[in-house]
């Protein structure tokens, strides 16, 4: 199975009231712009990135391991190729969006090949500096 992560922690942005079908719609915009096909929104997926903005809120770190080891979550899916962006500290998805467009490993997932399905989700923590932490998983 191969699988690509890559995090980085990330500066606050500007605030929004868009839902997770909103986040996979801008994702799907990105990959059509770039030649890729669209992705549609997984309620697993969904879950599986709460739980990782989760735990990264509850440690106040932004890791791939602070839900445990994305390989061992992503393992029940039985995918061949599944990807996780994750960042902290922007209010708007477009800016969290914006910033893992910029960052060539975070963006080699957004456009990964033969990805069709994704979730993104977000927790605030009021007490971290970096107010809210996000999470994406993509999968082919």
């Amino acid at each position: 199975m191969k699988l690509f992560v890559l995090a980085f922690a990330l500066v606050l942005g500007l605030a929004t009231t868009a839902s997770a079908a909103d986040y996979a719609g801008a994702i799907s915009a990105y990959r059509r712009a770039h030649g890729m096909p669209a992705v549609k929104l997984d309620a697993k997926l969904n879950a599986m990135a709460s739980r990782q903005a989760q735990a990264m809120s509850a440690s106040g770190s932004v890791s791939h391991s602070a839900g445990g080891s994305f390989f061992t979550r992503v393992a029940p899916l039985k995918k061949q190729r599944a990807a996780e962006n994750i960042g902290a500290g922007y209010i708007a998805f477009t800016e969290m969006l914006k910033q893992w467009e910029e960052s060539a490993g975070h963006r080699e997932n957004l456009l990964m090949p033969g990805a069709k399905r994704v979730g993104v989700a977000y927790v605030d923590n009021a007490k971290s500096p970096y107010r809210r932490f996000w999470a994406m998983v993509i999968t082919d």
